[in-house]
C-alpha cells in the first residue's frame, strides 16, 4: 500500500470535510501554532500531524490504527503529541466521529476560572446542559493522563484542559468545529456579562426544544464559515 495515497484510508467526503475544517479553525483563531483535528476512520483515525493545523496539507495528515499506532506518516512529519488524547476519548465513546482540540481565548479564558461552563446562550447550547472541566495541568501525551481526561468528559460534547484550552467532540467533523465556534462565542457573551443570573439559563424543556434547530443550524453555519474561510485558505 502507497503510504501516500491517503484515498486507502479515508474517503474523499472525509478528507474534503477534514481540510474544511482545518481552514474554518484557523480562520475563526480556534487554532494558531499549535492545536489538531481528528476524525474516526474505517481503520482507525486520521489526524494533523504536530504542525500547525492552518498549515497542514493533505498530504500531511497521519492515520492511526485502533490502538493509536501510526499505519501512515508523511516524510518528515511526526505525531501530535496528544494523539493518546484523542484515542483514549475514540475508546471510551463509540459514538464520537470527530474531535476538534483548540486553544481558542474565550474559551481559554473561562478554562481559567477551573468549572464547568454552562451555555446561556442559543447556539452554545448545542454543547448539551454543560461542558466540565479537566483538573491536570500538563498536556495529554500518555494512556493514563488520556484516559483520565476521557473519564472527565465522560457523555459530555467538550471539555476544559486547565490552562491549555479544550477538547470538542462530534458525530462528524462538522459538527465537532462548528460546536467549538459557538462553545467560543459562548464563552465570549458570558465572560463579557459577568454573573449570569440563575433565570438566563435554559430549561431542559427550553434546551429539548432548541434541539429541534440543530441540524439545520450547523449545517448552514458550515456553508458559511467555510465560504468565508476559503477566502483565506485556497485549496
Amino acid at each position: 500500500m502507497d503510504p501516500g495515497d491517503l484515498a486507502a484510508y479515508a474517503p474523499p467526503e472525509v478528507l474534503a470535510d477534514f481540510m474544511d475544517g482545518l481552514a474554518i479553525m484557523d480562520s475563526r483563531g480556534l487554532t494558531e501554532g499549535f492545536g489538531h483535528l481528528s476524525a474516526r476512520i474505517a481503520s482507525g483515525f486520521l489526524m494533523t500531524p504536530a504542525l500547525a493545523p492552518g498549515l497542514a496539507k493533505v498530504a500531511d495528515l497521519v492515520a492511526l490504527d485502533r490502538d493509536g499506532q501510526a499505519a501512515r506518516v508523511a516524510p518528515g512529519r511526526s505525531l501530535a503529541l496528544e494523539t493518546p488524547l484523542h484515542l483514549a476519548v475514540y475508546r471510551a465513546r463509540p459514538d464520537v466521529g470527530a474531535l476538534c482540540r483548540t486553544h481558542s481565548p474565550w474559551a481559554v479564558a473561562w478554562g481559567l476560572r477551573a468549572e464547568p461552563f454552562r451555555p446561556s446562550h442559543g447556539f452554545g447550547l448545542m454543547l448539551g446542559e454543560k461542558v466540565p472541566y479537566h483538573p491536570g495541568g500538563d498536556l495529554v501525551t500518555g494512556a493514563g493522563s488520556g484516559a483520565a481526561a476521557a473519564a472527565d468528559l465522560g457523555d459530555a460534547r467538550a471539555l476544559f484542559l486547565k490552562g491549555n484550552g479544550l477538547i470538542v467532540a462530534g458525530a462528524t467533523i462538522r459538527e465537532a468545529v462548528i460546536r467549538a465556534i459557538y462553545l467560543e462565542e459562548a464563552c465570549q457573551a458570558t465572560l463579557r456579562a459577568g454573573v449570569v443570573p440563575a433565570a438566563a439559563h435554559f430549561t431542559r424543556d427550553e434546551r429539548a426544544a432548541r434541539s429541534k434547530w440543530h441540524d439545520a443550524e450547523l449545517q448552514r453555519a458550515w456553508a458559511y464559515y467555510g465560504a468565508r474561510a476559503s477566502t483565506r485558505h485556497p485549496k
